[in-house]
C-alpha cells in the first residue's frame, strides 16, 4: 500500500516537472502594436499623450469603469511623473512616463504588483496629420506564459479603442471656439498691398490659405515693412449666390509702388466699426460673422454701412499655437450709429 501511494506521489512530481518544463519553455515575452491616422499637429497628439491628466478622457480602463479614480501626486507632464489607479479587477496600477521625445516619441511604463508593461507611442507625420503608432511590450509571469501568443486578441481591442478616443479628445480640443462682441470703435485709414480673387463660399477657405501666403512672400521679398497684421476685405459676400469677392491684405506703413501687376495697393475705409473677437479654427469662423450681424440686427440705433467693406484681422495663428482654438481673429464690420435718444422719440 505503502509503494502504491510512493508511486502516485512520484507520478504527480514527475507531471509537476514536465508542467513546470513546459510553461519555462514558452516565450515570456509579448509585443502588440496598434495605429491609427490623427488630422492633427504632432504636438496636439504627443501633449494629449505626454500630460498624463488627459489620460483621463481616453485611457481605455477609464471607459470600462467611469468610476476609476487616477491619484497624482505632482505634475504631470515630464520624464518621471506618473499617476496611480486601480483597475476594474481590483490591481493597484502605475503609469510613469519613462522618456519624451517632444513631438515624436514617448516611452512610459504600466506597472503593477506582479507585472510591468512598457508603453511606446510613435508620432509619425503624414499629409493632413500623423500616424499614431501604439506599442506595448512586456514579460509574462511564469503562470501567465501560455497567454503571450493570445496577447494580441486580448488587449488589441482596448488599444484600438484608446487610439480613437485620443483622436477624439484631440479634435475636440481643436474645436473650441469662442464669440465676444467687444464695442463699436473708430478706426483710421491704413495702406495696403493685396491681392483679389472670386470663387464659392465653400471654397473660400482654401482659397484664402493660397492667397494670403502669396501677398506675404510678396512682402518678404521685396522688403515691404508690415504695419499690423494681415488680414482680408470682403469685397463682396452673395449667399443667395454662393459666391464672394475678396482681398487678402498686408497692412503697410505708407503707400507702396508696385511692380508686380497680380498685387495692388489699397487704403482702409475709415470709421466707425462694430469690433468682434473670435477665438478658435477658421473653419468656425463664419460664427462670429453671423454672431455679429445678429447683434445689429437686435438694435435699432445700428445699422450696416453697406458702403464700407467689412474685414478680419489675423491676430494670433499658426506662429503661435499649433492648436486652431488659440487661434485669435478681430471682425470688423462697419456700422453707422444712430442717436438712442432719436430713436426712443420716433
Amino acid at each position: 500500500m505503502f509503494k502504491k501511494i510512493k508511486y502516485f506521489f512520484f507520478l504527480i512530481l514527475l507531471a509537476g516537472i514536465i508542467l513546470l518544463g513546459y510553461f519555462i519553455s514558452l516565450d515570456n515575452t509579448f509585443r502588440v502594436e496598434r495605429e491609427r491616422h490623427i488630422d492633427a499637429p504632432a504636438g496636439l497628439v504627443f501633449n494629449e499623450i505626454a500630460d498624463l491628466k488627459n489620460w483621463e478622457k481616453w485611457a481605455p480602463w477609464k471607459e470600462k469603469d467611469s468610476t476609476m479614480q487616477f491619484e497624482y501626486p505632482g505634475s504631470t507632464n515630464q520624464e518621471g511623473d506618473y499617476f496611480r489607479f486601480t483597475d476594474i479587477d481590483g490591481n493597484r496600477q502605475k503609469l510613469t512616463n519613462l522618456t519624451l521625445a517632444k513631438d515624436s516619441l514617448i516611452v512610459q511604463s504600466l506597472s503593477s504588483h506582479d507585472a510591468i508593461q512598457e508603453f511606446r507611442w510613435k508620432i509619425i507625420p503624414q499629409e493632413n496629420g500623423v500616424k499614431l503608432k501604439w506599442i506595448v511590450e512586456g514579460e509574462l509571469p511564469l503562470w501567465q506564459r501560455i497567454y503571450a501568443k493570445q496577447m494580441s486578441d486580448m488587449i488589441g481591442p482596448s488599444m484600438t479603442r484608446g487610439l480613437e478616443l485620443i483622436e477624439k479628445s484631440v479634435q475636440q480640443d481643436m474645436d473650441k471656439h469662442d464669440t465676444q462682441i467687444l464695442k463699436s470703435t473708430d478706426l483710421s485709414s491704413t495702406y495696403y498691398i493685396y491681392k483679389s480673387a472670386s470663387c464659392k463660399i465653400d471654397s473660400l477657405g482654401k482659397k484664402l490659405d493660397k492667397l494670403l501666403p502669396e501677398v506675404l512672400i510678396y512682402a518678404l521679398q521685396n522688403q515691404i515693412e508690415m504695419n499690423g497684421k494681415p488680414f482680408t476685405v470682403y469685397n463682396k459676400y452673395d449667399e443667395d449666390n454662393n459666391s464672394v469677392i475678396f482681398s487678402s491684405c498686408i497692412p503697410t506703413k505708407e503707400k507702396v509702388e508696385i511692380t508686380d501687376a497680380d498685387i495692388l495697393t489699397g487704403k482702409t475705409d475709415g470709421g466707425h466699426y462694430l469690433k468682434v473677437r473670435y477665438q478658435g479654427d477658421y473653419k468656425f469662423l463664419r460664427e462670429a460673422w453671423n454672431l455679429a450681424y445678429q447683434y445689429i440686427n437686435a438694435r435699432d440705433y445700428m445699422i450696416v454701412d453697406k458702403m464700407r467693406s467689412p474685414f478680419e484681422v489675423y491676430a494670433e495663428g499658426h506662429t503661435k499655437s499649433q492648436n486652431p482654438a488659440d487661434w485669435i481673429t478681430y471682425v470688423y464690420i462697419p456700422i453707422i450709429e444712430i442717436d438712442k435718444e432719436l430713436v426712443k422719440a420716433e
